[in-house]
C-alpha cells in the first residue's frame, strides 16, 4: 500500500541496548512519497541512526548511500529506492533513551 503524506514510516521509544545492536526496522515501500522527515532524541552510549534503501524489500542496496538521522528535528530528505528501513547501531554503552519518529512527506 502506498505511503501518504504524514504516514509513519517507523517509530520507537525503546532504548537501544548493545546486546540488541543493530536494531533493524521493517522494510517499508516508499511509493506514494518522495521524502521523509525524522526526529531523534538519544542519551547514553553512542547511537547512530540511518535510513537504508533497497530495491527488493529484503536487502539493503549498496548503491544507495544511507541517510544519517541526527538528534533533534531534521529537514526533509529524499527517499531513494523502492523500499527503506531504519538501522540503529548502539556502541560504547547501552542507551538510556532512544526516541525516533520517521514520517513520510509528499
Amino acid at each position: 500500500m502506498p505511503l501518504r503524506n504524514g504516514d509513519t514510516i517507523w517509530e520507537t521509544v525503546t532504548p537501544t541496548l548493545l546486546v540488541n545492536s543493530p536494531v533493524l526496522g521493517p522494510w517499508v515501500e516508499t511509493s506514494g512519497v518522495t521524502q521523509a522527515m525524522g526526529w531523534l532524541a538519544v542519551a547514553g552510549g553512542t547511537t547512530v541512526v540511518t535510513v537504508e534503501y533497497g530495491t527488493d524489500g529484503s536487502t539493503a542496496d549498496a548503491d544507495f548511500t544511507p541517510v544519517t538521522i541526527a538528534a533533534g528535528a531534521n529537514v526533509p530528505f529524499n527517499l531513494y529506492g523502492r523500499f527503506c528501513r531504519v538501522r540503529i547501531v548502539q556502541s560504547v554503552a547501552d542507551a538510556t533513551k532512544t526516541k525516533l519518529y520517521l514520517c513520510a512527506k509528499a
